[in-house]
């Protein structure tokens, strides 16, 4: 049996611009159920890029959110550690030609006070 996330993604409440030219989405709804105890927002790039390509399934993308949020509690948790980055792979697969082809994201998350933001390398 495979649980079938629905992670719909709100523009967060206007605030202070902590990084330059970057937008960012309230994803609160992630804080319950991967142990979050801050609010947590995501980059409106990374959420681009995470977004399902047209021969996959519209799950995947959420899948792959899931799995680059877990990965930023995880290391949040472990390294106790206010900002650092890492790699998210994962494979995407063109339905009509059978390929497979990795994706590779640089990911970096930030911790201030009570929130967390976890985008692109880039948008810090």
């Amino acid at each position: 049996m495979q649980l079938t996330l629905n992670l719909a993604l709100m523009p967060a409440q206007p605030t202070k611009t902590i990084f330059k030219n970057t937008t960012w989405l309230d994803a609160g709804w992630a804080a319950g159920c991967l142990g979050f105890t801050k609010k947590v927002e995501i980059s409106q790039s990374l959420s681009d890029a995470l977004i399902p390509l047209q021969t996959e399934d519209e799950d995947d993308g959420d899948q792959h959110l899931y799995d680059a949020l877990w990965l930023a509690h995880h290391h949040l948790v472990l390294d106790q550690r206010s900002s650092f980055s890492f790699t998210l792979d994962f494979l995407r697969e063109d339905k009509t030609t059978g390929t497979m082809t990795e994706t590779s994201l640089r990911l970096h998350v930030e911790e201030k006070e009570q929130l967390i933001l976890l985008g692109l390398l880039r948008d810090f």
